[in-house]
């Protein structure tokens, strides 16, 4: 069995959905094997098994192995009320982390160590100081960086889990930036820039399918359709807001929300309060086979992402580019790293993810301006194709691989 270049600490990965698991599980998908992936088999919303890991890990095309947390869970589910008792418990995790990374470096002799996931995992980097020619990496998406977070006030076990790396990648210009606004811009040799990409052998356009469009009742109409975590930061209330004002005008419209996530419920009463019951479907989390199916019966995806008080923002947007891939042109929110994945014009159109009237605006264009919806479309695919995952995977590689920076 051929070792490893690379071992890839990741919290968040499939069968768990989120972006940054798709990052992980594409960049391992076309390595051709070099990287070998450290994961949960716990969920850590619940701390039961997560449904499905060991069929995903049989059929990979790649190695996992799994542990069965790599942080705390939620406290709730722990029962943990003080915080002698959590950091007892994330010291025993920690504990058998470090074990199992030990373990895989003496078995695979990897070149280099990459965590997912700064705040939780950030510790790692600075433990493996300690072995001898070791690259040490963490991947970075944007919102780690810039949302407050009551474990680490004042940015400083962040900031010290980034200064232990040899090389920080990040995801989009907002991510870099967010970075060299945290350690300075001396710095700046530190950070590589990976823009996230899309699978266009599996996010292609192809015919809307005929029993989604009786399952959901959509046949004849046009659709706007949100595949996302239902967050407050993602703007689907917005969203929401603005198709209150476009519906009256074209009846024969429908929203589509493929998702789940904390916000739902307000979502749901939010549809009630604008009496969109009969124009708003809610799909829930569907089947991953089923994924991009969904996307398909869109027209024009949409998703107004802005920036919450607390730093909470979207950190790329990788949902963008997957829209793209099955052909169809998107609405996205103009803060935090979306304008790397929407540019307006070419691939979609960008609005202030806090002006109802902004994103209305964009949604009626659509609606109306059939050469338009075709011709960002259009462009959006050839997007989608230009940002293939086989290029950021040797790029990543690469980084791995090179010889470190200059002290």
């Amino acid at each position: 069995m051929t070792a490893a270049d690379v071992l890839l600490v990741a919290n968040n990965f499939p069968p768990v959905r989120g972006g940054s698991g798709v990052v992980y599980a594409n960049l391992a998908r076309c390595a051709a094997r070099r990287i070998l992936v450290l994961a949960p088999r716990l969920g850590y919303a619940d701390g039961l098994p997560l449904i499905g890991w060991r069929e995903y890990d049989r059929t990979a095309p790649f190695r996992v192995v799994r542990l069965p947390l790599l942080r705390t869970i939620i406290g709730e589910r722990l029962g943990i009320v003080t915080k002698t008792v959590f950091r007892a418990h994330d010291i025993l995790i920690r504990g058998r982390v470090a074990w199992a990374v030990l373990r895989l470096l003496l078995r695979e002799r990897p070149r280099a160590v990459c965590i997912g996931e700064l705040l939780a995992s950030g510790w790692l980097l600075e433990l493996l100081r300690h072995v001898p020619g070791l690259r040490r990496l963490v991947y970075v998406h944007g919102e780690e960086i810039t949302t407050d977070d009551d474990y680490d006030p004042g940015f400083r076990r962040r900031r010290r889990a980034l200064l232990a790396a040899d090389r920080i990648v990040v995801v989009s210009r907002f991510t870099r930036r967010a970075v060299l606004d945290l350690l300075g811009e001396a710095e700046a040799g530190r950070i590589v820039l990976i823009e996230n990409g899309v699978d266009t052998g599996r996010f292609c356009p192809a015919p809307r399918d005929p029993e989604l469009l009786a399952r959901y009742r959509l046949d004849g109409q046009f659709v706007f359709v949100t595949v996302c975590r239902l967050l407050e930061k993602k703007g689907v209330d917005q969203a929401l807001r603005a198709f209150a004002r476009l519906w009256p005008e074209h009846p024969d419209t429908r929203y589509l929300i493929v998702g789940s996530g904390p916000y739902e419920p307000a979502l749901r009463a939010l549809v009630a309060e604008l009496g969109l019951a009969g124009a708003v479907v809610f799909a829930g989390n569907v089947a991953e086979q089923e994924l991009v199916a969904h996307y398909r019966l869109g027209d024009v995806f949409v998703m107004p992402n802005r920036a919450l008080p607390n730093g909470d923002t979207e950190g790329f947007g990788l949902v963008f580019l997957e829209a793209n891939g099955c052909g169809l042109p998107v609405i996205a929110g103009r803060d935090g790293g979306s304008a790397d994945a929407v540019r307006d014009g070419e691939n979609g159109l960008v609005v202030d993810g806090n002006s109802v009237a902004e994103i209305h605006a964009a949604m009626r264009r659509l609606r109306e301006d059939a050469g338009l919806r075709a011709r960002l479309g259009r462009l959006g695919l050839a997007a989608a194709l230009a940002a293939d995952w086989t290029s950021r995977a040797e790029t990543f590689l690469r980084v791995c691989v090179a010889p470190q920076p200059a002290a």
